[in-house]
C-alpha cells in the first residue's frame, strides 16, 4: 500500500480525540451510605459491566470513523500484481515527451515526427475520464515551467497537433529529469511516463555517469514508481547529407583580398550518396556549384573563393542537394561576414630612434602597411599609427581595432586602464617584449596576479650566447639569466588558431629557420590563457588570453632585430598581419549566432534614436527592443528559434544599410544513428525504462502494466456506515 497525500498523515493523532473526550466526561461516582441499597449491590454490579462494554464500543466506532477519514485524506492506493488490461476503476498520471528535435523530421514520405504525433494521440485515446496527463516537449523540458497536468483529454491532443519541430540540441538526461519530476507532481496512483523519440545517439550523453545516476535515484526515490516507455520511431536509419560547417580563410575579410570559404559536407546515412551538389552564393546571387561522391560516414571539404567589392555587412549561403536525401533541415548553411575597407592599428614605439630602421616598431610598420612601388594604387587594409607611451593620453583607443606595445618599459595606471576596457569591449591588444621592459612592473599591473593583461608573468630574459648578432643586443645585466644553450628558433605550434595555420609543416611556410638570440622565460599559463607556439628549446613564444570579448597576445621575443633575426625572413610578414587579423576577428555583437542565442545590433551616431526592424526567414517583421547605453543603441530580439538568415534595418534606411545575422542549428543532429543494444540494456537495468519499437508493442506494455486501486472512496463508505452504526447504538443503548 502507497499514500498518495502523505502529508496528511498528521490527521490520524484526531482518532485520540474520542478517547480524550470519554475520559474527561466520565461521571464521577459519589458513594452515599443508605441501607436499603445493599439489597441491590449485585444486580448494579451486573448492570455496571454492562454499561462499561457498551462504552469502550461506542468508543471505538467513534474512533474509527475518525481514523477513516484521516486515512482517506491521505488517499491509499494497493498497488496491483496481476497483469491485464487498463482497468476503468484505475485512474492514471502520465507524462508524454515527445522528441521534437529537427533529427525527427528525417524519412521520406512519413518522418519520425509524423509518425511520433500519430503515437502520441493514440495514447492520449487510451487514457480514461479522470486520468491525467502532461504533454512536454524535449526542446523545452527543464528550461521553461511546465504547464499543469491536464484532465481535459481533447485539449492534450490540440497541443500534440499543434506542434511543431525545433531546433535546439536535444538534451535527453534534462528532458527526462524534468519529466520525472513533474509526474511527482500528479496525483493518480497510476503513473506513466510514454517518451516518443527517433532513438538517435546523439543528445543522450551517456557518458555523463553523474547526471544519469542522479536519475537512477530519482525513479528508485519516486513515492509511486513510474512505468517508464520508451517508443522509437521509425527503425530504419535514413540517408542524410548534411553541410556542418562554414568558415572564411581568413579572420578579417576585406575588399583587397579574395577569400576562401571552406564548407565541410557530410553523409551521415548508411548508403554511399553519389554526384550531390553543393551550392555557393553570395548576398543571394549564385556563384558556383560543386558535385561531391560521398561514402558513408565519409566527410569532405569543399572550397570556394570569392572577393568582395564593397565594405559593409554580407552573407554567404550554401546548399546540398541530393536525390537520395531524407532530411532538408540540415542541408542550408548561411554565413554572415563583416566586409571591411580599413583596420586601423595602434602601435605604441618604446624605443624610437632617428636613425632609418633603429626604432622598435620599424619593421613592425612595414610588415603591416607594405607598398609596392610599381603600384601606387595598391593598398593593404592594415592601417598603423605609430605613438610613443607618452602620447597614449591623447589617444582616443575606440577609433582603433589592435594596439601593439613593441618593447615599452611601463604604462601608466590609467592608460592600463583604459586598455583593459578597449580589450574587455572586443579589441585586440599584441604586447612584443625586448630590453627596455621592467618585468617586475609587468608583473605587477598588467599580469596582477593573473587578472590583468598580461597572459602570463615573466620570470627573466633567456639569452643564448652562441648565436650571431646582426645587431648588439641590449640586454640589462641584471635580467639576463645566460644559459650555454644550442641555437634556438620557432618549433612547434601547440593550439589550432587560423592565425598560424600558414605556418604548419605541410603548408610549405618554414619559420624555424629563424634564430631567436634572447627572449623572455615565463611561468605555467592558467585559466583562460593557451600556448600556441613555443621555441625549439621548450619555452613559450606566443601566448594568448581571452579577456572579455577581446584577446590579449604576448610575444616573448622582440619584433625588432634586437634580439632574433624574425624581420628578415620572408614569413614576417603574414605572420605579423595573421596575429593582427586574429586579434581584431572579433565582431560585437556576434552576427553568426547558435539557435536561441539573444540577437543583439549595436548602433551609434543618428540611427541610434531610430526604431530597428527585425526580418526573420519565413516570418513576420518584428520592431525590436532598444536599450540606450551612453551614446550607444543596444537593440535586442530574442525570438532567434529557427534557423536562417536574419536581416536588421533602421526604419526608413535604404537597402544597403541592411545587417545581416545568421542562426545555425546544432549540427549534432544531424547524426541519424541510433542508441546500440548496450545502451538500451544500460536504460532498462539503470532507469527501469522499457523499449517499444511500434504502437503495438507500445499498447502491449501500457496494458499489461501493475495498476494501482485508490481506497479514500472505500474509507469514507466505511466512516459514513459507521456514524449510522454509532447512532443507532446510542439511541438502542440511551
Amino acid at each position: 500500500m502507497v499514500f498518495l497525500n502523505l502529508i496528511l498523515a498528521g490527521g490520524l493523532v484526531a482518532v485520540s480525540a474520542p478517547i480524550i473526550i470519554h475520559l474527561l466526561h466520565r461521571s464521577r461516582v459519589v458513594p452515599h451510605d443508605w441501607g436499603a441499597m445493599m439489597f441491590l449491590e449485585e444486580l448494579l454490579a451486573e448492570r455496571a459491566r454492562r454499561l462499561r462494554m457498551q462504552e469502550i464500543i461506542l468508543l471505538l466506532v467513534r474512533a474509527l470513523i475518525v481514523g477513516c477519514l484521516a486515512l482517506a485524506l491521505m488517499r491509499p492506493a494497493l498497488q496491483s500484481r496481476t497483469a491485464g488490461v487498463r482497468a476503468k476503476d484505475v485512474r492514471t498520471s502520465a507524462v508524454l515527451l515527445l522528441d521534437d528535435s529537427y533529427s525527427m523530421n528525417a524519412g521520406r514520405g512519413r518522418s519520425g515526427w509524423t509518425e511520433a504525433k500519430d503515437e502520441a494521440l493514440k495514447y492520449i485515446n487510451t487514457l480514461q475520464r479522470g486520468d491525467d496527463v502532461a504533454v512536454m516537449f524535449t526542446s523545452s523540458a527543464g528550461k521553461a515551467p511546465t504547464a499543469a497536468a491536464l484532465y481535459d483529454l481533447e485539449h492534450a491532443k490540440d497541443i500534440v497537433q499543434q506542434a511543431k519541430v525545433q531546433h535546439d540540441k536535444a538534451d535527453l538526461p534534462r528532458a527526462l529529469g524534468a519529466a520525472l519530476q513533474q509526474l511527482e507532481c500528479q496525483h493518480n496512483p497510476r503513473r506513466e511516463l510514454v517518451l516518443l523519440t527517433d532513438m538517435q545517439a546523439a543528445g543522450w550523453d551517456l557518458g555523463d555517469g553523474a547526471r544519469w545516476s542522479f536519475l537512477a535515484n530519482t525513479v528508485r526515490s519516486s513515492r509511486v514508481k513510474p512505468s517508464i516507455v520508451i517508443a522509437g520511431t521509425p527503425d530504419a536509419r535514413p540517408n542524410n547529407i548534411a553541410l556542418l560547417g562554414l568558415e572564411p580563410s581568413r579572420q578579417v575579410v576585406d575588399c583587397f583580398s579574395t577569400v576562401a570559404f571552406n564548407v565541410t559536407v557530410a553523409n551521415t546515412g548508411p548508403e554511399p550518396l553519389k554526384d550531390a551538389s553543393v551550392s555557393f552564393s553570395v548576398d543571394n546571387a549564385p556563384k558556383a556549384t560543386r558535385t561531391v561522391t560521398l561514402a558513408p560516414g565519409a566527410r569532405e571539404v569543399v572550397q570556394f573563393e570569392h572577393k568582395f567589392d564593397r565594405p559593409g555587412s554580407h552573407y554567404i549561403s550554401c546548399k546540398a542537394r541530393s536525390m537520395l536525401d531524407a532530411l532538408d533541415d540540415d542541408n542550408d548553411l548561411y554565413y554572415s561576414v563583416v566586409v571591411i575597407d580599413r583596420l586601423p592599428v595602434l602601435v605604441i614605439d618604446g624605443d624610437r630612434k632617428e636613425r632609418a630602421l633603429g626604432s622598435e616598431t620599424d619593421f613592425l610598420r612595414m610588415a603591416l602597411s607594405p607598398r609596392d612601388n610599381d603600384d601606387p594604387q595598391w593598398r593593404t587594409v592594415i592601417e598603423t599609427t605609430i605613438i610613443a607611451p607618452t602620447d597614449l593620453r591623447y589617444t582616443d583607443l575606440s577609433k582603433f581595432r589592435v594596439i601593439a606595445l613593441a618593447n615599452v618599459a611601463a604604462l601608466p595606471a590609467t592608460a592600463v586602464s583604459d586598455i583593459e576596457r578597449f580589450v574587455v569591449a572586443g579589441g585586440g591588444l599584441m604586447i612584443a617584449l625586448g630590453d627596455r621592459v621592467q618585468a617586475a612592473v609587468y608583473n605587477r599591473d598588467l599580469f596582477r596576479q593573473g587578472a590583468g593583461l598580461l597572459p602570463v608573468p615573466l620570470k627573466s630574459i633567456t639569452k643564448i650566447a652562441e648565436a650571431p648578432s646582426t645587431a648588439a643586443p641590449r640586454l640589462v645585466a641584471s635580467e639576463v639569466e645566460k644559459k650555454a644553450s644550442p641555437a634556438v628558433h620557432l618549433a612547434s605550434i601547440n593550439s589550432k588558431v587560423p592565425a598560424l595555420d600558414l605556418f604548419r609543416p605541410e603548408k610549405g611556410q618554414d619559420w624555424s629557420k629563424a634564430r631567436i638570440r634572447a627572449h623572455y622565460s615565463t611561468s605555467a599559463p592558467g585559466e583562460n590563457v593557451r600556448v600556441l607556439a613555443t621555441y625549439s628549446n621548450g619555452e613559450a613564444a606566443l601566448v594568448q588570453k581571452q579577456l572579455g570579448e577581446g584577446k590579449v597576445l604576448l610575444l616573448t621575443t622582440a619584433v625588432d632585430l634586437d634580439w632574433s633575426d624574425l624581420p628578415i625572413h620572408p614569413f614576417y610578414v603574414p605572420l605579423m598581419q595573421n596575429l593582427v587579423f586574429d586579434l581584431a576577428s572579433a565582431v560585437i555583437p556576434p552576427r553568426n549566432l547558435p539557435v536561441g542565442q539573444t540577437l543583439a545590433h549595436a548602433v551609434t551616431g543618428s540611427a541610434a534614436l531610430k526604431p530597428h526592424v527585425m526580418y526573420p526567414p519565413n516570418d513576420e517583421p518584428a520592431v525590436m527592443r532598444m536599450q540606450r547605453q551612453g551614446q550607444l543603441s543596444i537593440f535586442t530580439q530574442e525570438t532567434t528559434r529557427v534557423p536562417g538568415l536574419y536581416t536588421v534595418l533602421a526604419e526608413g534606411a535604404p537597402p544597403e544599410e541592411r545587417v545581416f545575422y545568421t542562426v545555425t542549428a546544432d549540427r549534432s543532429e544531424s547524426e541519424l544513428g541510433h542508441l546500440s543494444p548496450a545502451d538500451c540494456q544500460r536504460l532498462e537495468r539503470d532507469m527501469g525504462a522499457r523499449f517499444a519499437p511500434d504502437w503495438s508493442a507500445l499498447a502491449r506494455l501500457i496494458q499489461l502494466d501493475a495498476g494501482g486501486y485508490e481506497i479514500s472512496a472505500f474509507l469514507i463508505f466505511a466512516a459514513l456506515a459507521l456514524c449510522f452504526v454509532e447512532i443507532y447504538l446510542t439511541r438502542r443503548w440511551a
